[in-house]
């Protein structure tokens, strides 16, 4: 399981995202491999309860693979005071996990779901997973109020593993326009 980290971040959110884009960008990193909390709807409590305070007060989470956050972490460091950034603090993160919610009429959009649920990454896993499939078995037109859907797909589960797959899955999931995610929440390797 590879390690991530969380870096707090204190400054202005826009500096910080040019920060990181040129931090990915010299150590020639695919830049999505950094990512805002705000961006995946990081749940700020799940790294500490400390980090509530912090975040309404101009500091943002930056979620990135051990090396890169280092890297990060020192650049800021160095050079991130002449753009009003500080380190607040830097915390290891080994697992995520995230609750997803799907429901839909169309067959077409619950293959997309099954399909981003199929080959899951290395050590991640669905849990609580429930899934129901319903087909009427009958044609009809679409018509404006139409009480009964020929067929009908609900799902929800807990996607949980290494910060890494569950991020790649929360994307995934994420381009499904009827799949509704939960906040993202992160874990250090004793919880």
């Amino acid at each position: 399981m590879s390690t991530w980290q969380a870096v707090v971040v204190e400054g202005q959110q826009r500096a910080l995202r040019a920060f990181v884009a040129g931090v990915t960008g010299d150590r020639g990193a695919d830049p999505a491999s950094v990512v805002l909390g705000d961006d995946v709807g990081l749940e700020v409590g799940s790294i500490g309860e400390w980090l509530l305070e912090l975040v309404g007060q101009g500091h943002h989470v930056v979620l990135a693979p051990e090396p890169l956050g280092t890297a990060l972490t020192e650049a800021i460091e160095q050079t991130g005071k002449e753009l009003g950034l500080r380190v607040e603090r830097v915390q290891s993160i080994e697992s995520a996990w995230f609750v997803v919610h799907v429901e839909t009429f169309s067959r077409e959009v619950s293959d997309a779901v099954r399909g981003a649920l199929h080959d899951l990454p290395a050590g991640v896993r669905v849990n609580d997973r429930d899934e129901r499939e319903e087909s009427t078995g009958e044609q009809h037109r679409v018509e404006l109020y139409a009480p009964v859907h020929e067929y009908s797909y609900r799902m929800s589960g807990r996607v949980t593993g290494p910060v890494t797959g569950v991020l790649e899955v929360r994307r995934s999931l994420g381009e499904i326009e009827a799949a509704s995610l939960e906040r993202l929440h992160v874990a250090d390797g004793a919880r």
